[in-house]
């Protein structure tokens, strides 16, 4: 695997911790569950050394922000309305698959970041 399909690997587990602490934001209740603000803390951490990461790899920071926080947004919704937290709606839905169409746009047209003159 070359450097930049490992950053892009990199950028998608960041994706997937923050879409966890996301969720268990939800769930630790203004902080006052101590289990769950655990886990969004930990979970944010990972999730943001993982973007860094994938950033020093040499990913556009404007693309793998967006990339990220799509790929946290479309998880996030995904698993609460797996949970029955969210209603699916197809104007939802929708929307959520233009979100994925632009997450894909962005990797498919993304080139490395621009080296400083």
């Amino acid at each position: 695997m070359d450097g930049d399909s490992r950053a892009w690997c990199i950028l998608v587990l960041a994706g997937i911790m923050e879409m966890v602490w996301a969720i268990a934001m939800d769930y630790s209740e203004g902080f006052t569950n101590m289990l769950f603000g655990t886990i969004v803390v930990v979970f944010l951490i990972i999730s943001m050394v993982l973007l860094s990461k994938a950033l020093s790899m040499g990913l556009p920071v404007g693309t793998a922000y967006a990339v990220w926080t799509g790929i946290g947004a479309v998880g996030t919704i995904t698993v609460s309305v797996l949970l029955g937290n969210e209603v699916v709606t197809p104007a939802r839905v929708l929307f959520v698959a233009l979100i994925i169409a632009g997450i894909a746009g962005l990797q498919l047209t993304s080139g490395k970041k621009k080296e400083s003159e």
